[in-house]
């Protein structure tokens, strides 16, 4: 009967965390705009995640997954011994970036069986959250530690949410809908592993490019395990001009090199003297990373712009190395 009880007051708390969760997630909505439907939700609960620590931003069947707030996942283990983990992704319609939910994922690391559970957003068709309610207690409550764990990552999260977070960028507005495209322009050149040089939109899963080791600070060969595609928008394009940072120092009469442009959608992560930041956070002065003959070499910013121009096709790669070279400069993998 404590079991039946308690197993109760899990559901109940997890829904209702759910709801409220919901409700300050997607409190920017507008009442005119129209959530997830219950086809949706159940599209999404059938997407297939090969790897779910890697794979933390991708598209599929009309879908935007991007791992919720770049969290890692929850991990848990119990006095059973079994490690079981919570991951959240934030859902968007490819077409036009909608946000329309939240999709946590279950895993059990001795069994290995995953469960999904769609959480629409707050202005979602009732068929949707009917749904989502039923997977929490047909499904929820057969898996022992699930709704305990979920429940509690709901509950953290809200949390978060609560104490200051509004879901809104730091100047108030609404996140843009190009926010979750990490990328480059199609003629963006890719250093190769022989030194040579393709456009970022010819690349292909398999294709050895040149990367970069963090730990070791060596340049290597990488091999590209997935290139990402964003189309029919509109993508604003930053740039970055770059000098040697030692020519800027030296202080001799020679003719100085001329700056070389970087350009990149400006929340694509470079890496910097002081570590993976934004390119549109970078600012005059820092230290960004060209390759020169195999060995990473440090370059100044002299001068930074927030519009180069616009393009209506965005690419990314997703490497095992974790970062790869374009025109020249080192920069993340999202």
């Amino acid at each position: 009967m404590k079991t039946n009880l308690f197993a109760i007051l899990l559901f109940v708390v997890c829904a209702v965390t759910t709801q409220t969760l919901s409700q300050r997630v997607w409190a920017q909505s507008t009442a005119t705009s129209m959530g997830m439907t219950a086809d949706q939700a159940t599209a999404v609960k059938a997407i297939k995640i090969a790897n779910l620590d890697k794979d933390t931003y991708f598209k599929s069947g009309g879908f935007i997954l991007d791992r919720y707030e770049e969290r890692p996942a929850y991990v848990f283990t119990y006095s059973d011994g079994i490690t079981r983990k919570i991951y959240l992704y934030k859902v968007f319609t490819a077409q036009d970036t909608k946000e329309l939910g939240l999709l946590a994922i279950y895993k059990n690391e001795k069994s290995g069986d995953v469960k999904s559970f769609v959480i629409p957003g707050a202005s979602a068709d009732r068929k949707a959250w009917d749904a989502y309610i039923d997977d929490l207690k047909y499904v929820g409550e057969k898996e022992p530690g699930l709704m305990s764990t979920l429940t509690f990552v709901l509950s953290r999260e809200m949390a978060g949410l609560l104490a200051g977070g509004s879901g809104k960028s730091e100047e108030g507005g609404d996140k843009k809908k190009d926010e979750y495209n990490f990328c480059f322009a199609a003629d963006a050149p890719v250093t190769l592993a022989n030194g040579s040089s393709k456009p970022i939109s010819t690349l292909q899963a398999g294709d050895v490019v040149q990367g970069y080791a963090a730990a070791t600070k060596t340049v290597l060969p990488t091999r590209v395990t997935k290139l990402n595609v964003h189309e029919a928008g509109s993508f604003t394009i930053a740039g970055v001009w770059l000098s040697p940072a030692a020519e800027l120092t030296a202080g001799t009469q020679a003719q100085p090199t001329a700056p070389v442009l970087f350009e990149a959608t400006a929340n694509h992560p470079v890496l910097t003297a002081t570590g993976r930041k934004a390119l549109g956070e970078v600012t005059t002065g820092e230290l960004l990373y060209r390759t020169e003959n195999g060995r990473a070499e440090a370059y100044r910013v002299v001068r930074t712009e927030a519009a180069v121009r616009t393009v209506d096709r965005v690419y990314s790669l997703v490497t095992e190395a974790g970062a790869y070279v374009v025109g020249g400069t080192i920069v993340l993998d999202k």
